[in-house]
């Protein structure tokens, strides 16, 4: 027998039925069919009477003898997951239905079952079973009388068709089945963010879109949260990004527990994340899910042995009322948290209208911050310190203004910051230092100078480089400049920070805590580090008669004479509250009463005329003489190859490295 004709080996013999009303018949296709492949001989010598069945059948044989007999056997076999390949169905069988009625329910069961209809050539012809069921592959038409040879063939050949159609289906729903997890794959890709698995800004504004539209159909509020976590980048720098990730996260996991089904949660990348608060039917749901968003993120991260504290700046809007469409909606949720992070961070803000221009004034001062760096528009005012004993000039604060074309002068606290928040404070910063030591060279060299230094600084690792640069191009002794830092600066309980203090210190300036008492733990400082000076707060000075607010006087002037520390009382305005600083022990007065800020120029006469007169020339050329040549050229040289060969912390560790005392 020809191979081709051989069905596929299974572990089961296919399954052939056989659906006629006459019994004879049944025995006639058995007898043709209970053969083993084996013992058929070629087709040309094929003669059916010349070799017995083999006991190991090639077909499973079944009988039914009535269309619906036939129709139930079938059924039952797709059920028990053991189908029927073949069915030979005669064409008459009365009563009941006859074959072509049967071959239609038995496809209805069993779609993929080939069929054999056996037809006398006064049944029905070949054109009106294809105008009932069309031109189809599934239906073969066997001529009575028929030849056992064809019945034969018809059963391998069509078996062997229903196995590989089969096949091929399965294969196809394999197919269709990694396509559609390929599909998910790449949607995922496509949608969701890689280091979080939430969604990603496209799923957001896609998400976004059909919310709005949802809810101006059932006059449903929508609300849009974006999120920044505060002093990231700091995190970040410090503890490696494997850390950073880490938290990012940990955050993303604390943000999908509180939102839940309430909306999505998305991240746009970096430490942004934004969130659809859905179906608001009461506002008062959206001040609330921000509360519990903010509670969530402050709840300290455990990552590997290292708790990490981290807060988060929120911005809000709320559709309709300050937006309709998707992309407004999260302009103005983004202008929002622009205020929140200006009003100090770690809270959450609603937009409001006017926010949008304010945008815009904070976008032009950034630009015109720029220009004045570049223009060299900042100038410098000095405010004199006063010792309490003598009356006398002892230090000036170096007090930035910038001298603004159109506006004139312009305070600090109108752009500095802005300045801190840009990264600017750097350059402006570094400007301060290096113009305050060069302005000091000029007074008597009993007077010191003192410089306030911004937190940002200590963070960006920049300070020992600008103190070190200004006090070596200016020749001022380094013991005349007063580093004044607020109590901010070593909230972090940076190892970084103090390190950077005491080689500022090392290199012989002097350390000040400025705004002493308004911090956080301000004995812990003092226990930290060794500061040269304590200027109290002007709000405690501002409330002297209140009995708190007198008590702490008190107790800061003790706590400085007991240290050893000059103290210095800020925001002096009236003769009654210098009788009683003085009386209370402060070592130096500041303040309005005594002294104004004025201008570089006008410090000598206003304030240095007791003075004795020192040449300026002269007198910085002294100052060099402060430590040795080699100290010097060891500063100079780490500030020259800082700027080619190291940055950040690098530079920081060279410097002070360079800086130390031998």
């Amino acid at each position: 027998m020809n191979s081709q004709l051989k069905p596929t080996q299974n572990a089961m013999p296919p399954r052939i039925l056989i659906v006629d009303d006459n019994p004879s018949i049944h025995e006639d296709f058995k007898k043709v069919l209970e053969v083993h492949e084996d013992l058929i001989p070629d087709i040309d010598q094929f003669e059916i009477d010349d070799f017995e069945a083999d006991p190991s059948p090639q077909f499973r044989i079944d009988s039914a003898y009535q269309g619906h007999e036939g129709i139930q056997m079938v059924a039952d076999g797709e059920a028990q997951a053991d189908p029927y390949s073949l069915a030979f169905v005669d064409m008459r069988m009365p009563p009941g239905l006859d074959g072509l009625q049967t071959i239609e329910q038995l496809w209805k069961v069993s779609p993929d079952l080939q069929v054999v209809i056996c037809t006398a050539f006064s049944d029905r012809s070949w054109e009106e079973m294809n105008a009932q069921f069309g031109y189809t592959d599934s239906l073969l038409v066997l001529k009575k009388p028929f030849d056992d040879i064809e019945v034969f063939q018809l059963a391998v050949a069509l078996t062997r068709k229903w196995e590989m159609t089969r096949q091929a289906g399965l294969k196809q729903r394999e197919l269709e089945e990694l396509v559609r997890q390929r599909t998910v794959e790449l949607e995922q890709a496509a949608l969701h963010d890689g280091l979080t698995g939430l969604a990603n800004r496209v799923k957001f504004n896609d998400r976004l879109s059909e919310t709005l539209t949802r809810a101006s159909c059932y006059a449903q509020k929508t609300a849009v949260f974006l999120i920044d976590l505060d002093q990231f980048k700091y995190i970040n720098d410090t503890m490696g990004h494997p850390v950073g990730d880490d938290l990012i996260r940990n955050v993303g996991k604390r943000l999908s527990r509180v939102v839940q089904d309430a909306g999505l949660v998305a991240r746009f990348g970096g430490d942004e994340f934004a969130i659809i608060q859905e179906s608001v039917v009461n506002e008062q749901e959206i001040p609330l899910l921000a509360t519990e968003l903010l509670a969530a993120i402050r709840t300290p991260v455990e990552l590997g042995e290292s708790s990490v504290v981290v807060s988060a700046s929120i911005g809000i809007a709320v559709s309709p009322c300050d937006a309709e469409t998707p992309v407004d909606l999260v302009k103005n949720a983004d202008l929002a948290l622009y205020r929140a992070k200006a009003d100090g961070r770690g809270c959450a803000r609603f937009f409001e209208t006017n926010m949008d221009q304010q945008l815009r004034n904070r976008r032009e001062m950034d630009s015109r911050l720029r220009e004045a760096i570049a223009n060299e528009e900042f100038v410098l005012h000095f405010q004199p310190l006063f010792l309490s004993a003598s009356g006398g000039v002892c230090s000036l604060e170096a007090l930035l203004r910038w001298n603004d074309p159109n506006s004139g002068l312009v305070s600090p606290d109108k752009f500095i910051p802005l300045a801190e928040e840009t990264g600017l404070i750097q350059p402006i910063g570094e400007w301060v230092l290096s113009e305050a030591c060069r302005q000091a060279c000029n007074w008597p060299e009993e007077v010191r100078v003192a410089v306030n230094v911004s937190p940002v600084q200590f963070k960006c690792g920049s300070v020992l480089k600008s103190v070190a640069k200004a006090i070596n191009e200016s020749g001022l002794d380094p013991s005349r400049l007063e580093i004044e830092i607020t109590e901010s600066v070593l909230l972090s309980d940076n190892a970084d920070t103090l390190e950077q203090l005491h080689a500022i210190r090392d290199l012989g300036a002097r350390i000040v805590l400025d705004d002493f008492g308004t911090g956080y733990s301000s004995l812990s400082y003092l226990r930290r580090f060794p500061f040269d000076k304590l200027k109290m707060d002007k709000s405690f000075v501002r409330d002297l008669n209140q009995a708190d607010a007198d008590a702490i006087v008190s107790t800061v002037a003790n706590l400085g004479r007991c240290l050893g520390m000059e103290t210095t009382a800020e925001g002096v305005e009236t003769e009654e509250q210098y009788i009683r600083l003085v009386k209370e022990g402060f070592t130096q007065i500041q303040g309005f009463l005594r002294g104004k800020p004025v201008a570089a120029e006008d410090v000598a006469g206003t304030y240095l005329s007791g003075f004795s007169r020192v040449e300026s020339g002269a007198l910085c050329s002294d100052r060099i003489a402060w430590k040795s040549d080699e100290l010097l050229h060891r500063i100079a040289e780490t500030i020259d190859n800082s700027h080619s060969e190291a940055s950040g912390a690098e530079t920081h560790r060279q410097l002070v490295t360079a800086t130390k005392l031998e």
